[in-house]
């Protein structure tokens, strides 16, 4: 019998254990509040008030219909690392940015979203993010990105301007055009070259990137500032101001460009001769290795990885507290 009964409390131990490991943790002001399981995340935003962050554990997260508040989220990084022991945070569900303020920004950093959609809202900033299928209007800022699919940073009007990428790995799907109404500085780029977005030079603006045509027909990149930019694909520019261009090929430029997956960073590794001769206007090495920091899907900040508060006293008033911080 009492082996029987050890078996049980075992099991149960275990199951506290693995639902602590998903939590998010809510901090407004000097206030913390922990959240578990995978509605972490939205009992947390519906805790949230403008301006307070929030921070994921491992796991997969449930998401509200549409995000409404000025938010900072935390992940504990876009994809598994075995060095940190960590399977990364992941919105699987569409996630949805909708008519944020003007003086509201949204930012994210290390976290994969399947699907995320910024409608109607002009102030979002990405860091260390992985996008499966980027959907957005304008006032994004992405540092250290990679989005395997853009559908509406290719859309003209006004409203899609101000949008600016930092060695980040911009996948068009399909027959996407390259990314216009866009600053790009130190990315890599795939896309078609051969659009005609207007009549005017000036539509896109690409500095110190590797821009490639995603199709083995050749052709030109029309109406954009492109400045010493390496280009594959593509026989050069027309109607564009541009200087300072060179015209390569993938095997010259990378490593090891038939990688599984978009998501294997091997796959964006420059030869070093690639990566000495042409640098980015901060002197890094372009595309998602470069920028402030050499490139991992390792968080700047602090997790939470376990919360517990005793649900009584103690017999002198003490309230038992216990605490696992992992810090980066």
């Amino acid at each position: 019998m009492k082996r029987i009964i050890f078996a049980i409390c075992t099991l149960l131990c275990a199951n506290v254990l693995w639902a602590q490991e998903q939590l998010a943790v809510l901090r407004h002001n000097d206030s913390t509040s922990v959240f578990y399981g995978q509605t972490a995340f939205k009992q947390a935003y519906n805790a949230a008030t403008h301006g307070d962050i929030i921070t994921l554990s491992d796991g997969t997260f449930s998401t509200p219909s549409q995000i409404r508040k000025g938010i900072t989220i935390r992940g504990k990084g876009a994809c598994a690392d075995s060095a940190r022991r960590s399977a990364g945070t992941y919105f699987m569900k569409s996630f949805v940015v909708y008519q944020l303020g003007d003086s509201l920004q949204f930012s994210a950093e290390g976290i994969y979203f399947n699907r995320l959609e910024t409608s109607n809202s002009y102030d979002i900033k990405l860091t260390r993010c992985y996008i499966g299928n980027f959907s957005q209007s304008g006032g994004v800022q992405a540092t250290n990105c990679i989005i395997t699919e853009y559908s509406m940073i290719g859309t003209s009007g006004t409203s899609y301007r101000n949008n600016t990428y930092i060695n980040c790995v911009l996948i068009g799907g399909g027959s996407s055009y390259l990314p216009y109404y866009a600053t790009c500085n130190n990315c890599i780029i795939l896309g078609r070259g051969d659009e005609n977005v207007g009549a005017a030079v000036g539509q896109f603006q690409y500095n110190n990137c590797i821009i490639m045509r995603n199709s083995t027909i050749n052709d030109t990149i029309l109406y954009g500032i492109i400045n010493n930019s390496v280009l594959i694909g593509f026989t050069g520019v027309s109607h564009s101001a541009a200087s300072g261009n060179v015209v390569m090929s993938r095997s010259d430029v990378f490593e090891n460009w038939g990688g599984a997956s978009f998501i294997d960073l091997k796959k964006y590794v420059l030869k070093s001769s690639v990566s000495d001769s042409i640098q980015g206007f901060d002197g890094s090495e372009v595309g998602i290795f470069g920028g402030f920091m050499p490139f991992d899907w390792r968080p700047s900040y602090d997790i939470i990885k376990r919360f517990n508060v005793a649900n009584r006293t103690t017999a002198d008033g003490k309230l038992s507290v216990d605490i696992e911080v992992i810090s980066e």
